[in-house]
């Protein structure tokens, strides 16, 4: 193959995919004060589309996939062949609850992929809020969620334009897809304010990345913890109703305890090296995990979390990672 430049392969990887190789998959359900009923969505790319993107910008023999076994989980290990080199990202994940080995496979290879930039786009998507209903529509995905007894439909967003192909982008101006004419009344918060949803994102961003959004009810305790007068009853709902103000509030408060993480991966130490300096700054509060930091750790600890690192980097006494 006719050798590119690693900037045009990474924008042929990039590209944004047909919605037909999009699918959305639901991962939180809950009923507004008006008793009707929401659910979360969001959108991944096929592992089919994955493989496709791959052959068309490698070629078949071009790159290959490698799995194993890791901790309970699957590690997938996506390499390609670069200019006659070859080169590997990794990611993984853990197995699922059904068909559990061969679920990991699919989402280790979804995550290893994003780490070449496919796809990754989706992750700036706005937060996706579809309508439950009752009885099944053209289009529809069933849900049934035991949990919280629910069961019904729900009809899959539409992409903005900036995340379909220009020739789909097009054609969608030109005529709207059907069964996406919602009413006014009945559509569901689209977070047009770029400022909602970037502070919407930012708040999701730091919950996923330091493991919270595994823990509901601990997300819910949280907030109520930094706004005493909060009377949202999810994290769906904060972000729908709650105003820019508050949102600002909540982003700070929580900005701190995920810059730590980042620090603690920019300087190459150990997670429980900063909770060791974050204790020391804050003695009168147990500080054993990053979720324990929340509303205890502002910028000025993270600060002095830096100097103490860039310190005892200098001076030896404190050791980087592999």
């Amino acid at each position: 193959m006719k050798e590119c430049s690693v900037d045009e392969i990474m924008a042929k990887l990039q590209a944004p995919f047909p919605s037909a190789d999009i699918e959305w998959r639901v991962q939180q359900v809950f009923t507004s004060q008006d008793g009707r009923i929401w659910a979360k969505v969001l959108a991944y790319v096929t592992n089919r589309a994955i493989q496709k993107r791959l052959d068309e910008v490698f070629g078949p023999g071009g790159w290959k996939n490698e799995f194993r076994e890791f901790q309970g989980g699957i590690l997938c290990t996506i390499s390609c062949l670069i200019n006659g080199q070859w080169v590997s990202k990794t990611d993984g994940a853990e197995k699922t609850a059904f068909e559990s080995f061969k679920g990991g496979l699919s989402s280790a290879m979804k995550r290893a992929a994003v780490q070449w930039g496919i796809g990754r786009y989706l992750y700036d998507l706005p937060v996706a809020i579809v309508e439950v209903f009752k009885q099944k529509k053209e289009g529809a995905i069933r849900i049934v969620d035991k949990k919280n007894n629910i069961s019904g439909y729900w009809l899959p967003p539409k992409l903005p334009d900036w995340a379909l192909p220009e020739k789909e982008a097009t054609s969608q101006k030109e005529k709207p897809l059907k069964n996406q004419q919602t009413s006014v009344k009945n559509k569901p918060p689209v977070y047009q304010d770029a400022n909602r949803r970037k502070l919407v994102n930012g708040i999701e961003n730091v919950l996923k990345d330091v493991g919270m959004l595994q823990k509901p009810d601990w997300i819910m305790r949280l907030f109520k913890r930094i706004n005493p007068t909060l009377n949202q009853t999810s994290l769906i709902e904060i972000y729908q109703n709650a105003t820019l103000e508050e949102l600002e509030h909540y982003y700070s408060v929580l900005r701190p305890v995920h810059d730590l993480k980042i620090v603690a991966d920019y300087y190459k130490v150990a997670l429980k090296d900063v909770l060791r300096y974050v204790q020391d700054l804050i003695p009168h509060h147990k500080v054993d995990s990053l979720i324990s930091c929340f509303t205890h750790v502002t910028m000025d600890h993270v600060k002095q979390v830096v100097e103490f690192i860039k310190e005892d980097l200098q001076n030896g006494s404190l050791k980087q990672i592999a």
